[in-house]
């Protein structure tokens, strides 16, 4: 979850430039002037600040424990959908291995992965 929120930081500038993580504001250092002045930056929306959970909660009435769930399921969703990347980039260096490869090396791979476990492969496409 803590990845979500920091890639989130990331994309919207979370060098400190254009997006400011609420959990540091009292650690800058501003004076009163300049945290009126990034108050009025995020209002007007020239600054992106990422509220804590404890301020989200407030400001959208809802729970810190369903935000938290929102905020599981979205990662859940993230690393599915990473693995399904990297399913597909598996299965294209095989299918290029496979047809760039001379028939003996093909034989060759087909004993090394073992012969059973390629006819499982062939019946389940066969049907």
């Amino acid at each position: 979850m803590q990845n979500l929120i920091k890639e989130s930081l990331a994309r919207n500038g979370g060098n400190g430039s254009a997006a400011i993580n609420a959990r540091g504001i009292s650690h800058r250092g501003w004076t009163p002037e300049q945290r009126a002045a990034a108050a009025a930056d995020a209002v007007l929306g020239a600054t992106h600040v990422v509220p804590t959970l404890g301020q989200a909660a407030t400001a959208f009435n809802v729970s810190a424990t369903k935000i938290r769930a929102e905020l599981k399921t979205r990662e859940a969703a993230a690393e599915a959908a990473e693995r399904a990347i990297d399913e597909d980039y598996a299965v294209n260096r095989l299918i290029d291995a496979w047809l760039g490869a001379s028939p003996k090396a093909r034989e060759v791979a087909v004993r090394e992965i073992g012969v059973a476990a390629a006819w499982d492969v062939i019946a389940r496409i066969v049907g």
